[in-house]
C-alpha cells in the first residue's frame, strides 16, 4: 500500500499518432499503467463525445487559476451574463451596465430588477469572473473606459464594490422609496418587501436624478451594498447597526477541516480574510445556513445576530471572521457482514443462485460512463457477497470482468473514441468518453460517474492488492476532477463539486436552469464521498480517505436539513409559497426545491432517487429511525409498493433495502412477495436479498456508537449489539468502538462479533446424479470447539455429524438443482460453509429430438432441462423475468413472432443458448438466419461454439429500422463436425431479436477429426460390481491412430478404473445405482466426446424417473379453474407404460401416453400436496418431487356503466373485480364493438398511476394487483385508447375480499322501496332512499336528463344521494329504481321525484358550492372572503363529513401559491393575507387534503373592499331606482335612473366571476357574447355608491 501525490506528477508527454476521421494527432499522457488523452480524440459512430463550446469568461486573478464550475455562480463562467444568482439573502443578476440586486423568495428573477448597481456610462457585452474563494466570487464589469467589481458570498447580506478611480456610481431605483442620509443611500420595501442600504466612504455625497442617483465616493474607490433583515427595530436603528460592518471587505475565504479518529469527529474551520476600509470594527456579519448553526462546535463563535429568512431556512448571522463546525462519522462498510443466516427463511443455496444469476455477467460496450458505473456497481456488489459466501469463482469471474473494463477506461489508445478519459485544458476538466448526462460538454454529474469508478478501484484493490500500484493514478485524477483538496492544485478547481459552504454537492457544471443550480441524487453524491473513504483508507492516503469523511459527514447534515428536514424545521421555516406535501424533495435548486425529476414528476422516482444506490456506504440512512418510518409510512401511501406496482419509477429493491434499516422482516416479507418484479437498471436481486436477510439479522444501525476506525459500523437488534468492520490494511488492527468494545480483525478481512472460530469448506465426490441418485458430500473444518456439522439440501437439513471426518451421503435425489452446504457449530453460533451445486437430470432437445443439421433451428426452440428451469444448463439468460410471451416459465425472452416462428429477443451481452443438434456430414456450413434489430447501430455480434471452442466469426447484424422488422442475414464458412453435439449461441452484445437459424452444407472440412464413441449402455446386475466399457468403435476417419480417456461424470461411488487410458477399460466398485462416463479420443490436433450409462440394480431393470414440471411450488389457483399437472418422465432401459398422479394420499388421476399430464377439475378449496407416480415397462416405480398449491375461494364483484370522466362510450363497459387470496384480478370488457385498435390502461385513483393492462380476449382486459389484505379498499378506472380517441371509465371502488355476486336462487324482490327529497340548496338536491331486501344488499339507480348514477345501500338503512353541480331556480325530475345482486326488482319501479332547486345566494363574499378543480367533492363547502383594512380574511368549510385527517390550503391563482390554512373548528379553516389594495380583484381556492386523497374548489375571484351588503337586496334606497330592462333580453339591455349618474357597469357570473365592464356609453349594453343563463349586474353611481342586480339571458 502506498500515499498517492496530491498533485499532477511531471511527466514526459509523449506524441502518439492517432488515424482518427479528423486526422488529428492526439496527446496520450502515461501514468503508471494508465493514460488519458490531452487531445480531443473525435466523436464515435452515432456522434457522441463533446466538450464545452467556447472558453472561460475569466479575468483578472481567476485568470491564474483552474477553471471553477458547478458553483452556485458558474453561469458566470459560461455566459455572458447570469440571471440566477442566489447567494442567500439575495438574488443577483448580471447587465451590460450592471448588476441587478433585489429579493426573490421563491422561484427564479424574471424581469425584477428594483435596484441596478453600475458606474456612469459603463456598457459592456459581458461580466467576467475576476476572482473567487471558497464561497465567494468576484464579478467584473469592464468596457475599456470603466471598471466594476462587485463581490458577493453565500449567507453573506452585504455586497461589496470597488471601481475605478476616476468612475462615478450610479445606482439606479426601479422599485421602493429611496432616502439619503449623508453617504448612506437607504432604499425601503425596494423588493418583497426588503430594504436595501448602500454604505459609501465617510465624507461622500449622494446626487439624484430622477431614479437615478450618482456618487464619486469622496475620491474613494470601494462601497458596499446590505439588505436588511425583518427585525422589531426601525430601520434607521438597523442602518446605524449595520453600518459597523460596512466597510470590513472580505478578500478571501477559506475552509478547512480535520478528522480525529480517536473520537470520530470532524471539525471545520470558515475563516475570512479580511481588508478594513475604514472604521475600528474587524469583523464581518457572516450568515450561517441551519446545517452549520445546528453542528457549531462547543468553541464556535455563535450566530446571536440578525434572522433572515432563506429558501434553505434561517440564515442566521454572526459578528466575526470565522466560526467552526463539528460533526461525527459514524462509519460505512464495503458490504453488510455474512449474518444473513441468522435470519428466518434465508437459504444459503438461494443466495448462490442468485449470484450465479450474475457471475457470468458482461459489461456493454454500448454505454456511457453513468450507466457503465452502474453495472459495474452491480456486479461489485454481487462479487463481495460471493467472496462472503465462498463461492471464489463466481467472485473471481466478476472481478476479471470489472478490471478488464476499469482498466480499457483508464488506459487511452491512439484512435480509440471510446472508454477513455481527456483531459480539456481550457475548462480545467477530466471528461470520460462515452459520457452521459452533460458529464461531457456542460461538466454535470462528475462526482456521480466518477464516484462509480472510484468505488470501482478500492473493489480492485481489495480483492487484487497491489492494483493500485499500477492504476492508482489515474484514479486519483478523477477525484482531482470532481473534488481536488489542493488550492494549489494547477489542473483542477478546489472541490469542484462539492461547496463547502453550502454543504453539499451541485451537479449542474454551469447553473444552466433559472432556479440556478442544482442537485437531485443525494445518496449518489454520498456514494461520491464514500468511495474516496474506501480509496483512501485501502490505499493508506489519509489526505483522501479524510476529505471523503469530511464531504460525507457535511453533506450527510445538508442533505437531513434540505432534502430530508429531518428536524422539520427548514420546509416550513423557508420562502417556499407553499406547504411542502412530502417528508423530502428530490431536487434542491439555488432558489427552489420540488418533488420531480429529470424524467418524470411520478413521487415513486422522487423518493427512489434520494436512496438508490443503497449499499455499505448507506448506513446514514437509517441514523434517524424516527424519520426513516415516517417517511416509509408515507412512502407506502404514496405509491404502489405495498401492492407490487408494476412501475418503472418505482424502485422496488431500493425501497425494501430502505425500509430494512427500520424494519427489516416487513421487507423481506415484500420481496418474498414480489419475486416476478422487474429489476431496476444497476440492480442485484442478490445484493438485494443479502441485505435484507443480513439487516434482520443485525437489526438497526445505532448512530450514537462510533470506532477509532473508518470501515466499521454497530448494530442493535432487541438489545443484542453486533459491531462490524472491515480491515483494509496488511496487518491485523484493533477496532475501538465509542463505547469501550474492541473488536480484532484480522489482515483484509471483514469482522463481527459475532464470529466464531469455525469454518468449512464443503466438497462433494461429482456434481452430477441420476435421478434417484446419490452423491457423497465431505466438509473439511477449521477451528476448535465444534460441537456439530449440519449439512443442507437449499432449506432443508439432510443429517448432522458429531465427529471428524464430516461426511454425508445424499441419497433419492430428485430432479432439479441442488445446493449443498453445512453450517459449522460451536454451541449455538455457526458459520456457514460455501455451496456445492448438484445437477440431478440432464439437458435434453426441446422438441425431444435433436436437430438435424443441415436444417433448421427455431431460436426458441433451445434445450431444456429435465429438472426444470434451464439456467446455467441449457442457457444463460440476465434476466428472470420472460419479456416475451412463449415457454413463459423459463428465464430466456422468447416470443411467437408471426410468420416468424418462435424467437428469441430483449438479449444481451454474455448470455447464451444452446441447442442439441445432430449433423449428418461434418463440414464447412453456410447459414441463413432471420434478425431484427430497431437500434439505429444495429445488433451483435453473436457467435457459435461447441465445447467451449469458437466454431463461426463474429456476426453483427445492421439496423432494420424496427423491432418487429425482420430481415435476412447470409453468413459463410461455419465448421461443423458429424454426429449429436451441443451448439451454442453466444451473444457477445445485444441491440437484436433473432428467428429462424437454416444451416446448409458448402463444403467438406479440410481436416477429418476423430469420432468417439463410447459404446452402448452397460447393465449391471447386483451382485455384479464390475463391468467392462467398449469404445473400440471410435476411429480416426483419415487411419490417424487416438488416444483414449475415460472419466466418470457421477455416480454413487467412485469408479476404480482397470486403465482409463485403454478403448475398453474394466471398472469396478459399482453399487446400486446409474453412472455416467465420458470418453475422449484424439488423434493429436483434434478431439471428440461421447457419453455412456452404467445402470447397476438388483433385477436389471432401472427406476424410472419423473418430475413435475407444471404447476410450480407455491402456485394458487382460482376455485373452480382446471389445474394442469405436466411432468417429465424418462427411463434408461424401457419406457414409460403409466403416470398415476396423486394428492396426498388420493389418486386424482393417470395417463399413459406422452406427454403424461393431468387436468385436474374441481379441485376443493385449501392447500394440496400433489406429486406423481411414473411405471415402467417392466413394472419399476419412480416418485416424483412433492408440491404445493393452493386453491383460493373466487369473490368477485361486476358492474356494467357508460359513465366516462374523459372521452365518452357509445355503449360502455363492464368492470370485473375478483379476488383470489391476496390478490386481485381487474377486469374490464369494452362492450363498444365500433372500436378498432383497442388497447387498455389501467388508472390507480390514490396515487395516481397508469399501467397496461393484458388483453384476454377479444375488448376484455385484465391486470392482477397483488399483494392486498382483505377488508382493503382500491379504486381503479380504465383508459381505453383506440384509433381515433380514447374514453376512461370512471373510478370504481371495490374493498378487497368482497364478493357481490349473490345467489342465483335468489328470486324475492326488495320492499318498502322509498325515494324522496332531502335537503336543497341553489345547486345541490339530496335524494334519501331506502329499501329492504332479503339478501342484505340494495342497488339504487337514478336517472334525471342524461344522466345515470348507481349507488349500493344496506338493506333497511336510509341512504343519502347528493346530487351536485345543479343549476339555481330549476326544475329536476329523478327516475329512481331499485333491484338486488340478482337483479330482481322492486315492484314499484320507478320512483318519480320532481323538485326545484332555490333561488343561488351565493355572493362573491360567501356561500355554499360543490364544484370541483381538482377531485369532487360528495357534498360541497362554503365560503366566505371578508376585507379588514388592506387584509383579506378567507374561510372555507368542508361539508363532506365523512373526510378524516382534513387539513386546508388557500390556493392563488396566479402567479399560483398554495398556503396553509389554520383549522378554526371542525372542518372549517381560514386564512388572513394582507397587502391588498381596495377595489383589486383576486381568485383564490381551498386545496382540502384527506385520508385517502384530495379536492380543490373552484377559483372565486373576490374585489377587495366589497362587503356584498347589497348583493341580493337593494339596501341603498337609489338601488330601487334603477331600471333594467327588457329582462330577460337575446342581447341588449337597457338601464336607467332618475335620481343618481350612472359611472361603472360590471357583469359577473352567478359564481361571482367579473366578465365585463362597461365605462361609457351607460344607457344600453350588449351581452351577445355571454352564453345563455343567469348573470349578476353591479352598478356604480358617481357618488361611489353601488348595487346588484340579476339579468337573465335568453
Amino acid at each position: 500500500m502506498k500515499t498517492y501525490l496530491q498533485i499532477l506528477p511531471t511527466i514526459v508527454i509523449t506524441l502518439m499518432c492517432s488515424f482518427l476521421s479528423e486526422n488529428i494527432k492526439s496527446q496520450v499522457i502515461n501514468i503508471g499503467n494508465g493514460s488519458y488523452t490531452s487531445s480531443f480524440p473525435g466523436t464515435d459512430s452515432a456522434g457522441r463525445n463533446e466538450y464545452p463550446s467556447g472558453t472561460p469568461q475569466l479575468s483578472g486573478n481567476a485568470l491564474n487559476k483552474p477553471v471553477p464550475t458547478n458553483d452556485w455562480w458558474s453561469k458566470l463562467v459560461k455566459e455572458n451574463h447570469a440571471d440566477n444568482l442566489f447567494n442567500y439573502p439575495m438574488t443577483l443578476k448580471t447587465t451590460n451596465d450592471g448588476l441587478i440586486v433585489t429579493h426573490i423568495p421563491w422561484g427564479v428573477i424574471g424581469d425584477s430588477s428594483p435596484i441596478k448597481v453600475g458606474l456612469s456610462g459603463l456598457n459592456t457585452t459581458k461580466t467576467t469572473v475576476s476572482d473567487y474563494s471558497d464561497w465567494t466570487v468576484t464579478m467584473n464589469w469592464n468596457d475599456g473606459s470603466h471598471n466594476l467589481d462587485a463581490t458577493s458570498g453565500i449567507g453573506m447580506p452585504f455586497l461589496y464594490f470597488s471601481k475605478g478611480s476616476s468612475d462615478v456610481v450610479e445606482i439606479t431605483i426601479n422599485s421602493g422609496t429611496a432616502t439619503i442620509s449623508n453617504e448612506i443611500l437607504i432604499i425601503e420595501n425596494a423588493s418583497n418587501t426588503k430594504d436595501f442600504v448602500f454604505y459609501a466612504p465617510a465624507g461622500s455625497t449622494w446626487s439624484q436624478n430622477g431614479a437615478i442617483f450618482t456618487s464619486s465616493l469622496n475620491g474613494k474607490n470601494y462601497w458596499s451594498m446590505a439588505m436588511l433583515p425583518e427585525s422589531s427595530s426601525t430601520l434607521t436603528t438597523l442602518v446605524d447597526q449595520y453600518k459597523q460592518y460596512a466597510y470590513v471587505f472580505p478578500v478571501n475565504t477559506v475552509t478547512s477541516w480535520s478528522f480525529n479518529e480517536n473520537n470520530s469527529k470532524v471539525t471545520s474551520l470558515f475563516s475570512v480574510t479580511t481588508d478594513v476600509k475604514e472604521g475600528a470594527n474587524t469583523n464581518m456579519l457572516l450568515g450561517l445556513l441551519p446545517h452549520q448553526w445546528n453542528n457549531l462546535a462547543s468553541n464556535s463563535d455563535s450566530p446571536n445576530e440578525y434572522t433572515y429568512t432563506t429558501v434553505r431556512g434561517d440564515l442566521k448571522t454572526l459578528k466575526g471572521n470565522s466560526f467552526s463546525v463539528e460533526n461525527t462519522f459514524k462509519g460505512i462498510l464495503p458490504t453488510l457482514p455474512y449474518l444473513a443466516n441468522y435470519s428466518e427463511g434465508f437459504s444459503p443455496s438461494e443466495m448462490d443462485e442468485k449470484i450465479a444469476q450474475i457471475e457470468n455477467d458482461g459489461l456493454a460496450t454500448w454505454t456511457d460512463s453513468y450507466n457503465e458505473g452502474q453495472m459495474m456497481n452491480r456486479m461489485i456488489q454481487t462479487a463481495r457477497i460471493a467472496d462472503q459466501t465462498g463461492d471464489f469463482e463466481a467472485r473471481d469471474k466478476m472481478v476479471a470482468t470489472i478490471k478488464e473494463r476499469l482498466e480499457d477506461w483508464l488506459k487511452a489508445e491512439s484512435g480509440e473514441v471510446a472508454f477513455l478519459f481527456y483531459y480539456n485544458n481550457d475548462w480545467s476538466t477530466m471528461i470520460g468518453y462515452p459520457a452521459g448526462h452533460g458529464q461531457d460538454n456542460n461538466i454535470n454529474d462528475h462526482h456521480f460517474h466518477w464516484g462509480y469508478f472510484i468505488h470501482a478501484a478500492s473493489f480492485m484493490e481489495q480483492f487484487e492488492p497491489g492494483w493500485s500500484d499500477d492504476w492508482g493514478e489515474m484514479i486519483n485524477l478523477l477525484i482531482r476532477d470532481a473534488a481536488s483538496y489542493d488550492r494549489n492544485d494547477q489542473d483542477f478547481p478546489f472541490l469542484r463539486n462539492f461547496s463547502p459552504y453550502a454543504g453539499h454537492s451541485w451537479a449542474n457544471g454551469f447553473a444552466t436552469f433559472p432556479q440556478g443550480n442544482d442537485q437531485e441524487s443525494t445518496s449518489e453524491s454520498m456514494q461520491f464521498a464514500s468511495s474516496l473513504i474506501h480509496w483512501g483508507t485501502i490505499t493508506e492516503n489519509d489526505t483522501i480517505r479524510d476529505l471523503g469523511i469530511y464531504i460525507y459527514t457535511t453533506e450527510q447534515t445538508a442533505v437531513e436539513e434540505y432534502w430530508f428536514d429531518t428536524n422539520n424545521q427548514n420546509f416550513a421555516a423557508s420562502t417556499a409559497p407553499f406547504s411542502q406535501e412530502y417528508s423530502l424533495v428530490s431536487r434542491v435548486w439555488g432558489n427552489s426545491f420540488d418533488n420531480g425529476t429529470f424524467w418524470t414528476s411520478d413521487i415513486a422516482a422522487s423518493y427512489g432517487i434520494e436512496l438508490y444506490p443503497i449499499h455499505g456506504g448507506s448506513l446514514y440512512l437509517g441514523h434517524h429511525q424516527e424519520y426513516a418510518t415516517s417517511l416509509w409510512s408515507e412512502m407506502s401511501s404514496n405509491t404502489g409498493i405495498l401492492n407490487n406496482e408494476e412501475n418503472p419509477n418505482l424502485w422496488h429493491d431500493t425501497y425494501w433495502k430502505y425500509l430494512s434499516l427500520t424494519d427489516a422482516q416487513t421487507a423481506i416479507d415484500l420481496y418474498n412477495s414480489n419475486p416476478n418484479r422487474a429489476l431496476k437498471f444497476g440492480m442485484s436481486d442478490a445484493q438485494t436479498y443479502h441485505w435484507l436477510h443480513s439487516m434482520n439479522a443485525l437489526g438497526t444501525i445505532d448512530a450514537s456508537i462510533t470506532a477509532d476506525y473508518p470501515i466499521s459500523a454497530a448494530f442493535t437488534n432487541n438489545g443484542e449489539y453486533t459491531y462490524v468492520a472491515h480491515n483494509y490494511s496488511d496487518v491485523e488492527i484493533t477496532v475501538t468502538f465509542s463505547d469501550n468494545f474492541t473488536l480484532n480483525v484480522p489482515a483484509n478481512q471483514m469482522a463481527t462479533s459475532r464470529d466464531i472460530n469455525a469454518t468449512g469448506v464443503i466438497s462433494s465426490d461429482f456434481n452430477q446424479a441420476y435421478p434417484g441418485g446419490s452423491v457423497n458430500l465431505s466438509l473439511e473444518v477449521t477451528g476448535t470447539g465444534i460441537t456439530n456439522v449440519e449439512f443442507f439440501d437449499g432449506a432443508t437439513s439432510i443429517g448432522q455429524d458429531t465427529s471428524a471426518p464430516y461426511e454425508i451421503e445424499v441419497a433419492e435425489l430428485t430432479l432439479g438443482v441442488h445446493g449443498m452446504y453445512a453450517k459449522v457449530f460451536i454451541n449455538n453460533e455457526f458459520n456457514v460453509s460455501n455451496i456445492v451445486t448438484i445437477q440431478v437430470g440432464e439437458q435434453v432437445p426441446y422438441l425431444g429430438t435433436p436437430f438435424e443439421i443441415p436444417g433448421t433451428i427455431e431460436a426458441g426452440f433451445y434445450d431444456k432441462f429435465e429438472g426444470g428451469v434451464g439456467q446455467n444448463i441449457s442457457y444463460l439468460d440476465m434476466s428472470q423475468i420472460n419479456e416475451g410471451n412463449f415457454r413463459t416459465t423459463e428465464y430466456v425472452d422468447a416470443a411467437s413472432v408471426t410468420n416468424e416462428g418462435s424467437t428469441v429477443g430483449w438479449n444481451s451481452i454474455g448470455e447464451w443458448l444452446e441447442y442439441t443438434i445432430n449433423v449428418e456430414t461434418a463440414g464447412i456450413y453456410d447459414l441463413s438466419f432471420r434478425y431484427a434489430s430497431g437500434n439505429s447501430n444495429g445488433g451483435g455480434p453473436f457467435h457459435f461454439e461447441i465445447d467451449g471452442n469458437t466454431i463461426s466469426s463474429s456476426i453483427s447484424m445492421q439496423t432494420t429500422g424496427d423491432w418487429d422488422s425482420w430481415s435476412t442475414k447470409n453468413v459463410t464458412n461455419i465448421e461443423l463436425r458429424e454426429g449429436e453435439q451441443i451448439l451454442r449461441l453466444f451473444i457477445d452484445e445485444g441491440e437484436f431479436n433473432i428467428g429462424e437459424m437454416t444451416f446448409s452444407f458448402a463444403s467438406t472440412l479440410s481436416y477429418s477429426p476423430p469420432i468417439a464413441n463410447a459404446g452402448d449402455n452397460v447393465t449391471v446386475i447386483i451382485p455384479e460390481t464390475t463391468a467392462t466399457l467398449d469404445g473400440t468403435l471410435s476411429n480416426d476417419p483419415e487411419g490417424e491412430s487416438i488416444t483414449y480417456n475415460w472419466e466418470q461424470v457421477y455416480g454413487p461411488s467412485i469408479i476404480s478404473f482397470s486403465d482409463n487410458l485403454t478403448a475398453s477399460p474394466e471398472i469396478s466398485n459399482l453399487v446400486d445405482g446409474v453412472y455416467k462416463c465420458k470418453l475422449t479420443v484424439s488423434d493429436g490436433s483434434y478431439t471428440d466426446t461421447d457419453e455412456v450409462l452404467v445402470i447397476v440394480s438388483q433385477t436389471g431393470n432401472s427406476t424410472p424417473s419423473i418430475s413435475i414440471t407444471s404447476p410450480s411450488e407455491g402456485t394458487s389457483f382460482e376455485e373452480g379453474s382446471g389445474i394442469n399437472i405436466t411432468t417429465s418422465v424418462s427411463d434408461l432401459d424401457g419406457s414409460i407404460t403409466l403416470v398415476e398422479f396423486y394428492d396426498d394420499t388420493q389418486k386424482i388421476g393417470e395417463d399413459t401416453s406422452e406427454p403424461f399430464s393431468f387436468v385436474w377439475e374441481n379441485a376443493a378449496m385449501g392447500e394440496h400436496q400433489i406429486y406423481a407416480v411414473a411405471t415402467d415397462n417392466a413394472s419399476s416405480q419412480g416418485t416424483s418431487q412433492i408440491v404445493t398449491i393452493t386453491v383460493n375461494e373466487v369473490l368477485s364483484c361486476s358492474e356494467i356503466s357508460n359513465e366516462a370522466q374523459q372521452g365518452s362510450f357509445s355503449v360502455g363497459y363492464e368492470v370485473l373485480f375478483e379476488t383470489v387470496g391476496t390478490n386481485v384480478t381487474i377486469s374490464f370488457t369494452l362492450l363498444d364493438t365500433d372500436k378498432n385498435g383497442v388497447v387498455a390502461y389501467l388508472w390507480q385513483e390514490s396515487p395516481f398511476q397508469e399501467t397496461q393492462m393484458e388483453q384476454v380476449s377479444g375488448l376484455t382486459f385484465s391486470k392482477t394487483i397483488n399483494g392486498l389484505s382483505a377488508g382493503q379498499t382500491i379504486s381503479y378506472a380504465c383508459k381505453f385508447a383506440f384509433a381515433g380517441g380514447q374514453a376512461v371509465t370512471r373510478y370504481f371502488s371495490y374493498v378487497v375480499g368482497n364478493d357481490c355476486s349473490g345467489s342465483n336462487d335468489d328470486t324475492e324482490v326488495p320492499s318498502s322501496f322509498t325515494a324522496t327529497s332531502g335537503t336543497i340548496t341553489a345547486r345541490t338536491i339530496e335524494l334519501l332512499l331506502n329499501g329492504n331486501d332479503n339478501s342484505g344488499t340494495i342497488i339504487y339507480e337514478v336517472s334525471y336528463g342524461s344522466q345515470t348514477i348507481t349507488v349500493t345501500g344496506v338493506s333497511g338503512i336510509e341512504e343519502s344521494l347528493i346530487i351536485n353541480n345543479l343549476n339555481p331556480e330549476t326544475v329536476y325530475e329523478f327516475s329512481v329504481e331499485a333491484s338486488d345482486l340478482t337483479g330482481n326488482e322492486a315492484d314499484n319501479n320507478p320512483i318519480i321525484i320532481q323538485v326545484s332547486t332555490t333561488e343561488d345566494e351565493n355572493t362573491q363574499c360567501s356561500g355554499s358550492d360543490s364544484e370541483a378543480s381538482e377531485g369532487e367533492f360528495s357534498t360541497g363547502y362554503n365560503y366566505s372572503f371578508e376585507t379588514s383594512g388592506t387584509n383579506v380574511i378567507f374561510t372555507f368549510e368542508l361539508l363532506d363529513t365523512d373526510r378524516t385527517g382534513v387539513i386546508a390550503y388557500l390556493r392563488k391563482e396566479s402567479p399560483f401559491t398554495e398556503t396553509p390554512m389554520t383549522n378554526v373548528s371542525g372542518l372549517t379553516f381560514t386564512k388572513t393575507i394582507g397587502g391588498f389594495t381596495d377595489g383589486e380583484t383576486i381568485s383564490y381556492a381551498c386545496k382540502f387534503a384527506f385520508a385517502g386523497g384530495l379536492a380543490v374548489t373552484k377559483y372565486f375571484s373576490y374585489v377587495v373592499g366589497n362587503s356584498c351588503s347589497s348583493l341580493n337586496t337593494d339596501n341603498f334606497s337609489w338601488g330601487q331606482t334603477i331600471k333594467l330592462f327588457p329582462n330577460p333580453s337575446n342581447n341588449i339591455f337597457s338601464i336607467k335612473s332618475n335620481q343618481v349618474n350612472i359611472s361603472k357597469i360590471e357583469i359577473y357570473s352567478i359564481h361571482g366571476k367579473k366578465l365585463k365592464d362597461y365605462n361609457i356609453n351607460l344607457t344600453t349594453f350588449n351581452i351577445e357574447d355571454l352564453s345563455s343563463g343567469l348573470y349578476l349586474v353591479k352598478i356604480y353611481s358617481e357618488e361611489g355608491m353601488s348595487t346588484i342586480k340579476k339579468l337573465a339571458k335568453k
